[in-house]
This record gives structure tokens, C-alpha cells and sequence, in this order.
């Protein structure tokens, strides 16, 4: 039998695998799996950053309320002239906000993130805090530097030796140098507020100077005084003269005071062109020759409507003189019986009436007839006393038609053709204002009255008024006049 070949093998057992080796090589995410990873961490990176964004804006929002209640801080303090106050006020206000907002916060990053944002922010608060309370320091420091300056020029000009005004000036000085050197001016700044001060004491002094004996002089060596040209430029001189001079004339031209004196208002201004400043420098030229023509052509003018204003209150105290006396005269007919015999009260009661009629149809004419001449005010008041001297011996409607009329009493004639006349103006629209009233009067007294209503663009009644009614009082007192007319005729 065939024997069957065997070997021994030299290598040794193993369980490993047999692995073949290939130049191809293959990602380890190219499985389907490995998609499925790569696509949820990026939906987590998504979702990460939308909640950044969000927290953002929520932070953002609770720093907006913040930094506009810290603005609100911030406006209060800026007229604080004390810094340091200032600043503890913003630090109370930062605080309590930044509290309150953060406790109601339940998200520890947007806390953090609101803290960080506000933390950059408050030194820029801090830094406006002391800009504002700086800028309040110069401005309380220079309004209260320029009401004491202003105290010591009203001191300078009202000293009466030149020793007084040099100390009162120091002062002055003293002021501004002490302000300078509190906010570091630089010498050019400092030097502006000196000639500033000077300008103020210079032009205060020509104000007292202008118009008195050796002006003109007095002017010019004032001017030396304080430096000249140095000081001041010719166009702050001429202004600083000019304007003296202006405020003084205008002292002494007001229209319609007796005081007032216009001559030497023109005196005044030809002193003005006289003016020559110590390095030749004319006031009577340019543009200041122009506004001193200007000047006086309005003293030229003014002197005209002061003059009729004087002469209009001199004619006025005349008329109200002359009304004055009328009038006394006119209520001593009615009261006055002679021989001792005393007033009856109906005559008393009368003569009340007739001066208050007096008083209101004289003021009514003025006010209708401002422009009338002395001669028409007179004539009309010779007028109305004798229209109201009438009315009281007609007074009563009723006497008038009970009397027996004479020639030496009463011309009745006369009397009804005037009424004739007069109800036909009446019914024309042309009875003059004077006589309307008068018949008005008489018809109130009378009884004879309507109610006159008074209204507005919208037709509501705003005033009801009780008138005498002329057309009912003339309707009964015409027919009178004609009976007693016609009885005089019978008598005769």
C-alpha cells in the first residue's frame, strides 16, 4: 500500500488572520455612519451660535436701558460745578441700575456679558461727567467774574478823585488776574480781559463826561489814560463815544416833556463832530459820519412832534379849563335860586344827571374828534351847554305837556321845526352823534326805552343794553309840540 507523504512545518501556530496589503487607501468618515456624525456636529455648532446671537441681543438691549437712564444722570449733573459730587451721583446711579437689571436676569452669560459691555462703556461716562462739571466751573466762574466786575465799574464811576478810581480799578484787575491764574490763561487771553475791563471803566467814564463843559477834551485825555489805540481800536472809540453821546441825548429828548431840551441835544451832536483822537484819528467820518447825520436827523424830527405835543397840551389844559367853568356855570343855574333860597332834591338829583351828561358827551367828542382845533372844542361845548341847560328845563315829558307856552318862557315854533328836522335826519341815518344822545337821554328819562343786544361773529348775545328809544319818545313829543303850537296860535 502506498504510503502517503507527510511534512513538518517550521513556522509556529497562529490565530491571526491572513491580511493582504494594497497601495488603496480609505477614509475612515467615508462610511455612512461616519456622515451621519459629521452632520449632527454641525447642527450643534449651529445651534451654539444662535444662542450667542440671541444672548447678544439680550444683553445688548437690558446695556441700552442702562445707558439711557446713566444719560439721564448725566444731564442732571451737568451744571454740577462740583466734580466729585458729580461723580459719586453717576457711581449711586450705575449701581442701582446695573442691580436692578441683573437681578432680573436669570441667564449667568448675558450677566457677564452685560457687566463686561458696561464696564467699557463707564469710563466714557466718567470722562463727560468731568467735562461737563469743568465746562459748568468756567461758566459759573466767568458769570459771577463779570457781575462783580460790573459792581466795581458802577464803584469807578461813581468815585470823584482820580486816587479812588486807580484803587477801585486794581480791584479789578486783581479779579481777573485771579481767574487767569485758577484756569492757567495763557498771557494773550489774559490780556483780552484786562482791555475788556479797561473798554468797560473807559466807556463808562465817557458816559458821565458827554455833554458837560469840555467834553470833547475831557474825552480825548481819558482816552490817553487807558492806553489809546493800545486798548482800544478807533472803531471801539468811536463806538464807545458815539453811544455815550446817544444815551445822553436821548436823557434829555423826551417827546412831550417839559424838561425836554432839544438845543442842547444839537449841541450835543455838533460836539460829536469835533471828536479827533490823539493819533488823528476823526469821528466825523466813514461810517460814523453817517450814523451821526442819522442821529441828527432823528433829534430834528422828534423836536417837530415834541413841540405839537406841547403845544397840543397846552390847548388841551385851555378846553379842559374852559369845559371846567361851563360846566360849574351850567349846574349853578340849575341849583343855584338866589335870595337864599335853597336847592329842592329833584334839582339836586337833576343836576347830578346833567354833569354826568356833560362829562360823557364831552369825552365821547374827543374821542370821535382828537384832531379838532381849540376853536371847535370850545364851540362845542357852548353847544352842549346849552343843549343840556334844555334838557333840564325839559326834562320831564309830561310838564311839557301841561305848560303854557310864551314867547318869554319857551319858542315853541322854533322848537317843533327843529324836531321836524330833526326826525327826518333821524329816519335818514344822518342825525349827528351829539343830538341822538341828547333825544336818548330825554327818552330814557321819559320812560321811553328798548333793549339793544349785542352779539358776536358766532350770533350769540354777549351784552344786552337798556337805550332810550327815540322813535317812541319823538312819535308822542312832535304831536305835543303841534297842539301847543297851534294853542299859541289861538292866543295870539
Amino acid at each position: 500500500m502506498p504510503k502517503i507523504p507527510t511534512f513538518e512545518s517550521k513556522g509556529r501556530l497562529t490565530t491571526e488572520a491572513p491580511s493582504i496589503k494594497t497601495g488603496i487607501q480609505v477614509s475612515p468618515t467615508a462610511t455612512p455612519a461616519a456622515g451621519l456624525l459629521s452632520a449632527t456636529d454641525a447642527l450643534v455648532d449651529y445651534s451654539i451660535k444662535k444662542r450667542d446671537i440671541a444672548e447678544k441681543i439680550e444683553s445688548q438691549k437690558v446695556v441700552n436701558v442702562i445707558k439711557g437712564d446713566l444719560d439721564i444722570t448725566i444731564e442732571q449733573q451737568k451744571d454740577n460745578i462740583n466734580e466729585g459730587e458729580a461723580l459719586i451721583n453717576l457711581e449711586k446711579s450705575y449701581k442701582s441700575k446695573l442691580n436692578e437689571k441683573i437681578n432680573g436676569l436669570t441667564n449667568r452669560r448675558v450677566k457677564e456679558r452685560v457687566k463686561n459691555l458696561l464696564d467699557l462703556e463707564y469710563s466714557g461716562y466718567v470722562n463727560k461727567i468731568k467735562k461737563n462739571s469743568y465746562s459748568s466751573l468756567e461758566k459759573e466762574t466767568e458769570k459771577t467774574t463779570n457781575e462783580t466786575l460790573t459792581s466795581i465799574a458802577a464803584e469807578y464811576n461813581q468815585a470823584t478823585t482820580d486816587e479812588e478810581k486807580a484803587k477801585i480799578r486794581n480791584k479789578g484787575v486783581n479779579v481777573i488776574s485771579t481767574v487767569a491764574s485758577d484756569f492757567m490763561f495763557p498771557e494773550n487771553k489774559k490780556k483780552e480781559k484786562l482791555d475788556a475791563f479797561d473798554r468797560v471803566l473807559l466807556f463808562g467814564t465817557f458816559n458821565s463826561i458827554a455833554g458837560t463843559e469840555n467834553a470833547v477834551k475831557n474825552i480825548i485825555t481819558k482816552d490817553k489814560e487807558f492806553g489809546g489805540e493800545k486798548t482800544n481800536t478807533n472803531e471801539e472809540f468811536s463806538a464807545g463815544v458815539l453811544n455815550a453821546y446817544d444815551a445822553k441825548i436821548n436823557e434829555i429828548t423826551i417827546k412831550g416833556d417839559p424838561n425836554a431840551d432839544y438845543d442842547k441835544a444839537k449841541q450835543m451832536i455838533e460836539q460829536l463832530k469835533t471828536v479827533k483822537r490823539s493819533n488823528g484819528f476823526k469821528l466825523d467820518q466813514g461810517a460814523v459820519s453817517k450814523k451821526i447825520d442819522t442821529l441828527k436827523e432823528k433829534i430834528l424830527k422828534e423836536e417837530v412832534l415834541h413841540e405839537n405835543l406841547i403845544n397840543k397840551q397846552g390847548e388841551n389844559k385851555q378846553f379842559e379849563d374852559f369845559a371846567k367853568d361851563s360846566k360849574i356855570g351850567l349846574l349853578k343855574s340849575i341849583t343855584d335860586k338866589g335870595m337864599g333860597i335853597p336847592t329842592s332834591l329833584e334839582d339836586r338829583l337833576m343836576a347830578n344827571e346833567i354833569e354826568a351828561e356833560f362829562d360823557q358827551m364831552k369825552n365821547d367828542f374827543l374821542a370821535v374828534n382828537a384832531e379838532a382845533t381849540l376853536g371847535d372844542k370850545k364851540s362845542f361845548v357852548r353847544n352842549l351847554t346849552s343843549t343840556l341847560n334844555n334838557i333840564y328845563q325839559d326834562r320831564k315829558i309830561e310838564r311839557i305837556k301841561s305848560r303854557s307856552f310864551t314867547e318869554d318862557t319857551f319858542d315853541i315854533i322854533a322848537e317843533r321845526n327843529q324836531v321836524i328836522k330833526d326826525v327826518k335826519l333821524l329816519s335818514e341815518n344822518k342825525l349827528d352823534v351829539t343830538t341822538r344822545k341828547r333825544y336818548e337821554k330825554i327818552a330814557k328819562i321819559n320812560g321811553y326805552v328798548t333793549t339793544v343786544k349785542t352779539k358776536n361773529e358766532d350770533g350769540k348775545v354777549t351784552k344786552t343794553q337798556t337805550v332810550g328809544d327815540i322813535g317812541a319818545f319823538l312819535n308822542d313829543y312832535l304831536p305835543t309840540l303841534v297842539r301847543q303850537v297851534k294853542i299859541t296860535e289861538i292866543k295870539d
